[in-house]
């Protein structure tokens, strides 16, 4: 007869229980206030409570009692609990010399040093806690963990694999075997892993996510999909499933317009409509012509077509007289293109660590008028901060072709080409508002020349795709596979293959559609310089459905490479009709499935055209709409000042068409359109004229246009970088100086300049790298190794502004802006004992675990008082008052002037009982600073407490 299941109390019952005990605890220290026991029973029971300053209070007074190990450890687990790494580990440690040989203990031990990045430790703790567990499941995954977190991806696997032999019912062995397996590109391992996770535990959440990650990697989005409805059957309310669902349901043929927009819309019921009764009244000035805050939220600020397409726009939008552009980068990424990022846009807000309800309420604060997403339903969006309407205006843009299904998501930001007015309109919450173009296409900096076609070559046609292989549906491949059949001499190039795994696959379902495996080549996942030379070996792409390429049938027309596509009923499968129709090739879109075969016979047929197009296909994508992005901007420009326009009028969001004409950026976009095709040897020499007269807006023109033509002209790009200098724009010459320097690495002048330019813009360490590779390849110049150790210098020491930045932060009482300020300050200065006293002032100010922090600022600026005082505070807050004294100590000889050391020195000595010297700092406090409240207040209550003794020793 089965055993029934035990009943688990509820979080309510739980809380109550803890509270009784806490309470009974609290009655028998009344008569018993020497039991370390009772002590540390209530300490154990106000961590149940989440009283944790009352929790360490009970634990010290057990700890000065008996210390023991038991107790020890669970005081080490509330300092862990409550981010103290530092202390924690310094609990454990104490506990094991108590007790050596708790394998429990080695384990919280080394997981403390993992959380504080300490990994090599962590795993000397796990490895003695195997040998005191031998075959322990838990110390097998935990030393797997680390060994993974240092690359060691086989040694992990194999840790793992322990783990689950030792513990088959083990699920977190089963999901990081999972996860290694997916870094080391074994797929079908992984998802075995995935599935049995969840086979374990269906409500393990990371699980579902990977498993349907893999599915849509393999290209299984039958499976996919499925994984997704299974996963929000246990639980609805995981938005990044729902989320996944969505973005995979795009791809697939599976729904049809109406159904995959309810799909949509029932993200929105979902999560939207239980917040829209709190939505807040906005008090943004309702001022038509008044300048406009506007924000971007992304999670792609980096190394991603997303960023790619919106920099160009954006280096032209902060030139709009009336806007003021705030970035909000949720990004897990940060490199070389957020930087240069960060150099367009001022107002940059890192929100990664926010929760949806703190970014909503930051936005708020930041007097947002119009907010833009840029993620849709992709990795990492904030949907449900859109969803609580921290704006007036929210728009979606760029990062995902559907609709968001959101009410709060007044527009979608489009074009003609892709939405002609009343086609797609119907499948949208949003109103559509048509740019010029939805996103510019600038190529990348390492492409190589057009080469010639290869079939004049070769003698036979290439079919080529760089498309992702979860795109290569079995209908694709059936529909690319009709065509190879009725083109028996042509060949397929397959390119952007993250595994052999998968070329395999691919490789083995053509072959079921009768392509012999001889007519196909498979390329892996390269660099963007290999991935475009690739381009040289195809005639012509073949486009997936119903999710058509974007950002690669662009590249492969800058390679002079078109692509055929077919059309489909909803905006992922306009995409490419979209491209082509700006560059003037409709002979390339198909509108079915015998339209694509009757196409490809054709275009397969006439080499000779395809040679033609070749030669011509960069000056149709410089002359296309998105080949402009100033006038991209001038429409987004005129398009939020429309939108705001109606919002001020009381009236309802309305589709409409942006007019780039009617925006201050028109000028600029048309003076480069109308200079695009200029002599660039003329237009070289009167732009040089124009900046030696100080004509500076003439000057700038023509630099902008000849780089427009030629973007590696190292001349304009030098001299551009140099007027945006003499102009005060420090950060906007960057990206000018670094092409001319990368153009032309051997010239000393183009070196110095990008140098020099770096040090303006604050950018000591990259400054540092630029210099001294040029003087390790040899490069001879006497103001290299002079700049050089300006750099070196310049790597410890903050800009004036930053340090005003962070100063005002704080007096302004924006403790989590000031946070954020302060990591960009130690990531940019890692040598700056002032950018880690700054990190550790914003983290005491928020009740974070400052400790460690500020021991490296002290270890980095010996010298100065104000960082020995904090870590004084630090200490005090932690309960170790004699080592805060010593801190005030060592601040006070450094500056014995210093009023606030005397002060909480006067605090830590109190609390220790050292009545006479806690009143001597007090009398030094208010000597140094008669105005000093929290002195004069101090020294009261302490002679009140001094009086009190006295009078009760008299009675």
């Amino acid at each position: 007869m089965p055993l029934p299941a035990p009943v688990q109390p509820s979080p309510a019952q739980q809380q109550a229980a803890a509270q009784a005990d806490a309470d009974a605890c609290r009655a028998a220290l009344a008569s018993r206030p020497d039991d370390a026991q009772l002590h540390h029973q209530l300490a154990k029971s106000l961590v149940a409570l989440t009283q944790y300053d009352a929790a360490e209070a009970a634990f010290q007074q057990a700890i000065a009692l008996a210390p023991g190990a038991a107790l020890l450890c669970d005081h080490g687990e509330l300092l862990a609990l409550t981010q103290r790494h530092a202390l924690a580990i310094e609990a454990y440690q104490a506990a094991l010399r108590h007790e050596p040989g708790n394998a429990a203990t080695y384990n919280c031990l080394g997981l403390s040093f993992q959380a504080s990045g300490q990994l090599q430790q962590a795993l000397d703790a796990y490895r003695k806690m195997l040998h005191h567990l031998p075959g322990n499941a838990l110390a097998y995954n935990n030393i797997g963990s680390v060994l993974q977190a240092q690359d060691q991806l086989e040694e992990a696997l194999e840790h793992y694999r322990q783990a689950q032999l030792a513990a088959p019912y083990f699920q977190y062995a089963h999901f990081n075997a999972g996860t290694c397996l997916m870094r080391l590109e074994r797929f079908e391992e992984a998802q075995a892993c995935f599935v049995e996770t969840i086979r374990l535990d269906a409500g393990f959440h990371l699980a579902h996510i990977n498993l349907s990650a893999i599915q849509g990697k393999l290209g299984h989005l039958d499976d996919t999909i499925a994984t997704c409805r299974r996963a929000l059957a246990v639980n609805p309310a995981w938005a990044d499933m729902h989320s996944n669902l969505l973005f995979t349901l795009s791809h697939s043929a599976q729904l049809g317009p109406a159904a995959l927009f309810a799909e949509h819309r029932h993200f929105g019921e979902q999560f939207e409509t239980p917040l829209r009764a709190a939505w807040p009244r906005h008090a943004n000035v309702r001022d038509p012509a008044r300048r406009l805050r506007v924000g971007f939220v992304s999670a792609d600020l980096n190394n991603h077509a997303v960023a790619n397409f919106i920099a160009p726009v954006l280096e032209h939008l902060v030139h709009a007289e009336g806007l003021e552009l705030h970035i909000y980068c949720n990004n897990i990424i940060n490199d070389a293109v957020t930087t240069q990022l960060r150099d367009v846009v001022r107002h940059w807000h890192d929100v990664q660590a926010l929760s949806d309800e703190q970014l909503a309420l930051n936005i708020q604060a930041d007097g947002i008028d119009i907010l833009v997403d840029l993620s849709g339903h992709t990795g990492h969006n904030r949907l449900q901060t859109f969803a609580r309407k921290p704006a007036p205006l929210q728009a979606t843009w760029i990062g995902y072709p559907l609709s968001t299904g959101l009410q709060s998501m007044d527009y979608y930001l489009t074009d003609r080409f892709f939405s002609p007015p009343g086609l797609l309109d119907e499948q949208f919450t949003e109103k559509l508002l048509r740019l010029p173009a939805t996103a510019p296409f600038m190529p990348s900096a390492v492409s190589p020349p057009v080469s010639a076609a290869p079939a004049s070559v070769h003698g036979y046609i290439t079919f080529g795709s760089f498309n992702r292989p979860g795109k290569l549906s079995a209908a694709v491949i059936a529909r690319w596979s009709r065509l190879l059949r009725a083109v028996p001499t042509a060949k397929m190039l397959l390119a952007a293959m993250p595994s052999e795994q998968i070329s395999d696959t691919l490789r083995a379902a053509f072959v079921k559609e009768g392509i012999a495996a001889e007519r196909l080549s498979f390329h892996p996942h390269t660099n963007t310089r290999d991935y475009l030379a690739l381009h040289s070996q195809v005639d012509v792409c073949l486009d997936t459905s119903p999710y058509n390429g974007g950002t690669t049938t662009c590249h492969a027309l800058w390679m002079g490479v078109p692509t055929l596509t077919m059309t489909g009923p909803t905006l992922p499968g306009r995409v490419g009709a979209a491209i082509l129709e700006q560059v003037s090739l409709a002979e390339f879109i198909a509108s079915d499935d015998d339209d694509f075969l009757q196409k490809g016979i054709a275009i397969a047929g006439d080499p000779a055209h395809l040679a033609q197009l070749r030669t011509g296909m960069r000056a149709r994508m410089s002359n296309a709409p998105s080949g402009q992005p100033a006038l991209i901007a001038a429409g987004l420009d005129n398009a939020l000042r429309g939108m705001w326009q109606r919002h001020c009028a009381g009236l309802p969001p309305a589709s409409f068409d942006a007019e780039p004409a009617q925006s201050s950026l028109h000028q600029r976009a048309t003076s480069l359109q109308s200079l695009h095709d200029v002599n660039v040897d003329a237009a070289l020499l009167l732009a040089i004229e124009h900046h030696q007269s100080s004509r500076f807006v003439e000057a700038e023109t023509l630099y902008l246009a000849i780089i427009h033509s030629q973007p590696r002209h190292v001349i304009a790009n030098h001299n551009m970088g140099l007027l945006a200098t003499q102009l005060g724009f420090p950060h906007e010459a960057l990206p000018y100086l670094s092409a001319a320097h990368d153009a032309a690495p051997q010239q000393a002048e183009f070196c110095l300049s990008y140098a020099q330019g770096l040090l303006r813009a604050g950018q000591a360490r990259q400054a540092h790298n630029v210099l001294a590779a040029a003087i390790a390849r040899g490069l001879d110049d006497d103001a290299l190794p002079a700049l050089l150790q300006q750099a070196v210098v310049a790597l410890t020491t903050p800009t004036q502004d930053e340090a005003d930045y962070v100063v005002a932060l704080y007096q302004a009482g924006q403790h989590a802006e000031l946070e954020a300020a302060a990591h960009t300050l130690v990531a940019r200065y890692p040598e700056s004992g002032f950018a880690w006293s700054v990190l550790g002032t914003a983290l005491q100010a928020q009740g974070k675990d400052a400790l460690a922090t500020l021991q490296t600022a002290v270890a980095l600026a010996p010298d100065d008082a104000q960082t020995h005082g904090n870590l004084g505070n630090a200490w005090q807050e932690q309960g170790q008052h004699a080592r805060a004294i010593e801190c005030y100590a060592r601040a006070l000889a450094l500056d014995v002037g210093f009023a606030d050391a005397y002060c909480n020195m006067g605090s830590a000595q109190a609390a220790l009982g050292q009545a006479a010297e806690a009143a001597e700092s007090y009398r030094m406090a208010l000597a140094l600073e008669p105005s000093h409240d929290l002195a004069r207040q101090k020294n009261a209550a302490l002679q009140q407490a001094q009086a009190a003794l006295s009078a009760s020793a008299e009675k």
